[in-house]
């Protein structure tokens, strides 16, 4: 299994890689890229955000099921 702190660093990575993305050819950048492609980006931040938080729960869990053992 991949080591949590990886985990989340590379989410993190990932989630910020995507932002950049936006910053750079989005809608306000001088040429930005075509809607479907920003809104798939949107998509994107929005899932790698919401598997960061399931991930962190779980694994917060499991590791109080592990104390508690």
């Amino acid at each position: 299994m991949t080591d949590p702190a990886d985990m989340i660093l590379w989410l993190d990575r990932r989630i910020a890689s995507a932002m950049t993305w936006l910053d750079d050819h989005g809608r306000e950048s001088k040429k930005p890229r075509p809607e479907g492609d920003i809104q798939t980006k949107e998509y994107d931040i929005a899932r790698f955000e919401e598997i960061k938080v399931a991930y962190v729960k779980a694994l917060n869990r499991k590791l109080a099921s592990e104390a508690a053992a």
